[in-house]
């Protein structure tokens, strides 16, 4: 996986596609590895930019720590890579680095998606992928297994093929644990501390897209969002949690009607 040096320190990070630069940033756990996964689950028709956030894979911690220096290496990065704006797709944990970006940087972002995303302080249980059983790679490679013969697990009562398809290929980078711990213990550390005051000052155009059943990062973490950016259009899809959402048509015919209209550079269609 290509590294970049840039002013922040050095980013690992993956392109894939075409078109309008697009700046993805993963869940918690995740990398680079994941940011690609959810740009294939979600269709997009975009340049892909998917680094791993530092802590995760190839990026040290070093690089950043709080959302705010994370948003600064993120900026590094668009510089190393010459692009001047993007959009930036937060999801899960990667959303508060990218509201971080879109508030501290708004020069640099042509539009915010925030999917499935951290949008308040909350605790996530970090300590059962770093210290318990789930912190060993049989234990790991054993648990995909299983969720790959009983997606359920994973997906609840949900029984399309897309939703089951969304799920697992991202449950797929979640693991192995190792290379990912640092980023891991980081952000449970942010989430606690997340400082939801900045988002007044985003300006970009912003969609929020959140499963109701979601229990990682609950439903109300879009509703707070909503409050604190009016301006922002929210997407909600009933029934869907954490992993299925990524798999909705709804979502995902949303999605790219906000991207298309960032494209052809005016406001987002509705």
């Amino acid at each position: 996986m290509p590294t970049i040096t840039t002013s922040a320190g050095p980013v690992e990070y993956r392109e894939v596609g075409r078109g309008m630069p697009l700046l993805l940033l993963h869940g918690t756990p995740g990398g680079s590895d994941q940011g690609v996964a959810a740009a294939r689950v979600l269709g997009l028709d975009a340049r892909v930019i998917a680094p791993s956030r530092p802590g995760y894979l190839g990026t040290p911690l070093s690089v950043g720590r709080t959302p705010i220096e994370q948003a600064v290496a993120m900026v590094a990065l668009l510089d190393g890579l010459e692009v001047d704006r993007a959009v930036v797709l937060g999801v899960s944990g990667g959303g508060m680095t990218a509201r971080a970006l879109a508030a501290r940087h708004p020069g640099r972002v042509r539009g915010l998606v925030l999917w499935s995303a951290v949008g308040a302080p909350m605790r996530i249980p970090a300590w059962p992928l770093l210290h318990g059983p789930l912190s060993r790679r049989a234990v790991e490679e054993a648990l995909l297994r299983r969720l790959r013969r009983s997606p359920r697990l994973l997906v609840g009562g949900a029984r399309d093929a897309r939703s089951v398809d969304a799920a697992l290929a991202i449950a797929e980078t979640v693991f192995p644990i190792g290379d990912r711990r640092d980023g891991l213990a980081n952000d449970a550390l942010q989430a606690r501390r997340f400082d939801v005051g900045s988002a007044s000052k985003i300006t970009a155009p912003v969609l929020v897209v959140h499963g109701t059943q979601d229990r990682n990062v609950p439903y109300r973490h879009a509703t707070r969002a909503m409050h604190s950016l009016p301006h922002a259009r929210l997407v909600t899809v009933p029934g869907a949690n954490h992993w299925t959402t990524a798999g909705d048509p709804a979502a995902a015919v949303a999605l790219a009607a906000f991207l298309a209209g960032l494209a052809d550079g005016g406001r987002p269609r509705p």
